[in-house]
């Protein structure tokens, strides 16, 4: 039954040495769950709340002295934070270009602004759009 030589006992020490191994190895995905798990469990029965919306979206660094979310949160704001496509494509290029989140906000913004048609000063590039006022002299 067993390979020659071995017994009962050396293939159960065989496999709590690999248990033990792999333990050691995922060691801090396993802590990273457990404190995952730990803290849902006291959020729940604490009665607070997970962070969500704007308290998240801070959690997440998506905020800066510029685009501050600190007022949204200590005003109670009860909408559902920044947009998810928004938030996700922000963060795909904060992550790609090692960039802080006003520069990744203005790269997003321009993105949007060049698949809308409309130029980098705000004005729509299509030539038979009607403005007011002197901005293209």
């Amino acid at each position: 039954m067993f390979i020659e030589g071995l017994s009962v006992r050396d293939v159960c020490f065989l496999a709590v040495v690999i248990i033990v191994l792999l333990g050691f190895h995922f060691r801090n995905k396993i802590a990273a769950a457990h404190d995952r798990f730990r803290s849902r469990r006291r959020l729940r029965y604490s009665g607070i709340s997970e962070p969500t919306g704007f308290e998240e979206d801070l959690e997440n660094g998506l905020s800066s002295n510029y685009f501050d979310l600190h007022e949204n949160i200590s005003n109670e704001d009860s909408r559902a934070g920044l947009e998810s496509n928004a938030k996700t494509e922000i963060k795909k290029i904060m992550e790609q270009n090692n960039i802080d989140f006003d520069e990744a906000r203005l790269i997003y913004t321009r993105r949007q602004m060049k698949s809308n048609n409309i130029g980098s000063n705000g004005e729509p590039l299509d030539p038979r759009a009607v403005t007011f006022g002197n901005s293209r002299e």
